[in-house]
């Protein structure tokens, strides 16, 4: 996600916020090691010299995302008052990859999006197990490998992945609001 994220953010981001200079990644290894890290951070967070917003993506998988999103909302409550928008990709990361067939063609030339763009299954790629997709209809598919090429060639505008969507109009909303 890391690297996606490195790729992407400068093109969702508002022009006041740069990578690596006041908008910073922080992976993590694994779920448990987010969720373990959370309270930490809201509590350093919330009494942080300057304000400090925190953004959670956890992919969802096989959980529940109402119920998942809940269980980061209250370990964030619980630690602290630091500003928190939590997103969760639809069942997993690559399916914001698949949200943008022309992206996955120009990284993977020999891949024709034509021919799997108008597909049943992918016309809401948040709703198939993307990564085996993935690797279905692109055999040399390797998740960081695709993290790193495939979103040099995202549009933001065009993306069908509705967990995509909602992570950029939620963030571009949460970084410009007072709060």
């Amino acid at each position: 996600m890391k690297y996606a994220l490195e790729i992407l953010l400068p093109k969702i981001l508002p022009p006041s916020y740069k990578v690596g200079e006041n908008c910073f990644l922080r992976p993590h290894n694994g779920k448990s090691d987010l969720k373990n890290s959370i309270p930490k951070k809201v509590k350093v967070f919330s009494h942080f010299h300057e304000e400090v917003k925190l953004v959670i993506l956890h992919d969802q998988d096989s959980n529940d995302c109402k119920a998942l999103k809940k269980e980061l909302k209250k370990l964030c409550k619980d630690n602290g008052d630091c500003p928190v928008l939590i997103r969760i990709p639809c069942r997993e990361l690559e399916a914001w990859y698949l949200g943008d067939m022309k992206a996955i063609e120009q990284a993977y030339p020999k891949f024709n999006a034509s021919k799997f763009q108008n597909k049943e299954k992918f016309r809401n790629p948040d709703h198939c197990r993307a990564s085996s997709e993935l690797k279905k209809i692109i055999p040399t598919f390797q998740k960081g490998t695709a993290a790193k090429e495939i979103p040099k060639y995202m549009s933001i505008e065009r993306n069908t992945s509705e967990s995509f969507n909602q992570f950029v109009n939620g963030l571009k909303a949460f970084l410009i609001s007072n709060r």
